[in-house]
């Protein structure tokens, strides 16, 4: 780092230009090479990561219906509350997180707008065009994307391993969503181009996830990242109207902040830390255990019971999920 580089540092509401005339110690993070513990640490920081999201789609699911909550209104108060939330413990804990390089703000823009604001948007309306088996399938061809652009952009391997995780995550992700069933296919050509854009947001982020945090503290990045999600959906919350569609249900809002600070804040909080440390293919890749989570939590909170074709499903992303297991090389990223 040289003398007189620029960096950008948030203080309350306002970007200050900050110039840095000394080595920074904290903000930034040098990529080293990952040893077999650090890819066993990444590879079980991602499974509870996704074990916490998968009771977002329960939370959410309750909002919507008991407390008819509306669906922008939902993901703007989500987002809204995570930015609010860290930025307040960095600002209490480790002011030196805000300090950006200029020429990185970009990355955290485009990870914040597209990866978590149009995402939010996209998965709200795929739902809604595709039905829920349908949209599920369609948000998780994101670990295809990812391990292709991983190889042009990472210069990773897209090995045998990664590729049957792929099939069998793909197979298991159709069966876990039931889309077997023909009452389950809602398809028309908007749903199926909404659809493809919740995977390729999704995607955004980790790819974009894995540079960033990298080089900052993924508490940081989380941040930016929400941060620039929140103003990304804020004009259209102001165009929308209605800010508090839940009004004075009081059991609503203390869903919503579970939601936000629970699954959300740390689900996605670890989830960015993953990507610190192992290969955004396979976070994507391990990612794809949550709605068999949520199945599982389903059957345990409120007796769904699971067909036949949804064990067997489940039983296929597991067995890929094991098949990326870390092994006892050293891999280098």
């Amino acid at each position: 780092m040289t003398a007189g580089e620029q960096r950008w540092t948030f203080d309350g509401a306002c970007p200050i230009l900050w110039h840095n005339h000394r080595m920074a110690t904290t903000t930034t993070r040098t990529p080293d090479k990952t040893t077999p513990a650090t890819s066993l640490r990444g590879y079980v920081i991602v499974l509870i990561s996704t074990l916490l999201l998968s009771f977002t789609g329960i939370l959410i699911k309750t909002l919507l219906v008991d407390f008819n909550m509306v669906p922008l209104n939902l993901a703007f108060w989500r987002v809204l509350i995570v930015t609010a939330a860290l930025g307040l413990a960095l600002l209490l804990v480790r002011r030196s997180y805000f300090k950006i390089r200029l020429q990185h703000l970009i990355y955290f823009i485009v990870m914040g707008v597209v990866g978590v604001g149009l995402h939010q948007l996209a998965w709200v309306n795929s739902v809604n065009l595709n039905g829920a088996a349908v949209a599920t399938v369609l948000v998780y061809i994101n670990p295809t994307i990812v391990a292709l652009a991983s190889v042009r952009v990472f210069g990773e391997k897209l090995d045998r391993t990664k590729i049957i995780a792929l099939v069998l995550t793909l197979t298991g992700i159709i069966l876990v969503a039931e889309m077997y069933i023909p009452s389950n296919l809602q398809l028309n050509g908007l749903g199926i181009l909404v659809g493809l854009l919740t995977g390729i947001t999704w995607a955004s982020y980790a790819i974009i996830g894995q540079f960033v945090a990298r080089k900052y503290s993924p508490w940081a990045t989380l941040f930016y990242a929400f941060l620039f999600g929140a103003l990304c959906l804020l004009p259209m919350q102001l165009y929308a109207g209605n800010f508090s569609s839940l009004g004075t249900q009081w059991m609503g809002w203390a869903i919503l902040l579970f939601l936000s600070l629970g699954p959300t804040l740390v689900g996605f909080g670890l989830y960015t830390v993953g990507l610190s440390q192992i290969p955004a293919s396979v976070v994507t890749l391990l990612a794809t255990l949550e709605p068999v989570f949520s199945i599982i939590l389903a059957y345990v909170l409120f007796g769904e019971v699971l067909d036949f074709p949804q064990i067997i499903g489940a039983g296929l992303i597991l067995l890929a999920v094991l098949l990326l297991r870390p092994r006892t090389t050293v891999e280098v990223v």
